[in-house]
């Protein structure tokens, strides 16, 4: 399995994957935070598969209980151990993956850092423990701030994973196509790395359109001319911002002083979380607008790329009038 990108992670976990085989132990647990879609679950099945490891995924919010997560350890990789828990040759640590970690309950991670720190968590019998084999925790998250900090103490790993690169991105465009054998321009690859924000998920949803809408005109391969159709489809423009963002800032333009969250909501008709967590990130991290205190506000960028984008149309010269002005 190839990984784009990323170099010092995969460095990182390579000195660490090779001390622990010196000392036929586990890897440390490693946390992977980061925006949705930039990778962070293809690197945990990267691990595995440069481990040579089993990978066991775990829904966090199912462990809830006792049964649950004893269940759940009784699922890691038993070979070479003794009926106390010795090693008795050499053993293959399982990855015990939890993806959006942060909906683990805090029973859960209670018992899950006992088991972590010392492989080996409580047994109903007083004065008892259950032994578990070695593992490497991998916690994938979009919001590390939500685990408490006993839990989140325990992963030695802990990597934060940022948009890609162009570059990177044109890279990851051009292996996707080269393995589903489809045909494209460079200029088709890059007119799609342009507007996928730097997240691998968001290119490899627009190649997949971009495929689709190729095969339905009965083209050959796919050009930029395509691409472009795709995203006139989508309501995407230039730079990758959707009719949805446009509209949130060309609320805020129109606004006379900060918006609330709920205000905004109702005005645009989309959810607040959906707001908070999904569209308002990108549009700060571009600078195009700010919160503050007192609600949401249009930037300096924001007004400008509004207006230079030609999403404000032509201004039409308006004025106050007279209470008694007799209107034509």
């Amino acid at each position: 399995m190839k990984i784009i990108g990323h170099e010092n992670t995969k460095e990182q976990i390579k000195i660490a994957s090779l001390a622990a085989d010196k000392r036929n132990k586990a890897m440390p647990h490693m946390l992977f935070s980061g925006a949705a879609g930039c990778g962070k679950t293809s690197m945990a099945k990267y691990v595995a598969t440069q481990r040579h490891v089993n990978v066991v995924s775990v829904v966090p919010k199912n462990l809830k209980d006792y049964n649950s997560v004893a269940k759940t350890l009784e699922r890691l990789n038993h070979d070479n151990y003794s009926p106390t828990g010795d090693r008795t040759g050499r053993i293959r640590p399982s990855i015990l993956f939890l993806d959006e970690v942060h909906q683990l309950p805090l029973y859960g991670q209670e018992l899950l850092g006992l088991a972590m720190e010392n492989f080996m968590f409580e047994a109903k019998s007083p004065g008892q423990v259950h032994w578990t084999p070695y593992f490497t925790m991998i916690g994938a998250t979009t919001d590390d701030g939500k685990l408490s900090k006993p839990f989140r103490d325990r992963f030695k790993l802990r990597f934060i994973f940022e948009p890609y690169a162009e570059e990177e991105i044109i890279g990851i465009i051009t292996a996707k196509a080269n393995v589903a054998k489809i045909a494209m321009t460079y200029d088709a690859v890059k007119a799609i790395a342009e507007r996928s924000r730097g997240v691998p998920r968001l290119a490899v949803g627009f190649l997949g359109r971009a495929r689709d809408m190729a095969i339905a005109r009965g083209e050959k391969f796919i050009g930029q001319n395509t691409v472009e159709m795709v995203f006139e489809q989508l309501k995407i423009d230039e730079q990758g911002f959707t009719s949805v963002e446009m509209k949130i800032l060309k609320t805020l333009y129109d606004a006379e002083g900060p918006l609330g969250l709920d205000n905004l909501s109702i005005v645009v008709n989309e959810a607040p979380k959906t707001i908070l967590t999904s569209i308002e990130p990108f549009l700060i991290q571009k600078g195009l607008m700010h919160r503050s205190g007192k609600g949401r506000v249009l930037s300096k960028r924001g007004e400008d790329y509004l207006k230079n984008s030609g999403y404000l149309g032509e201004a039409k010269a308006k004025m106050t009038i007279d209470v008694g002005y007799e209107r034509k």
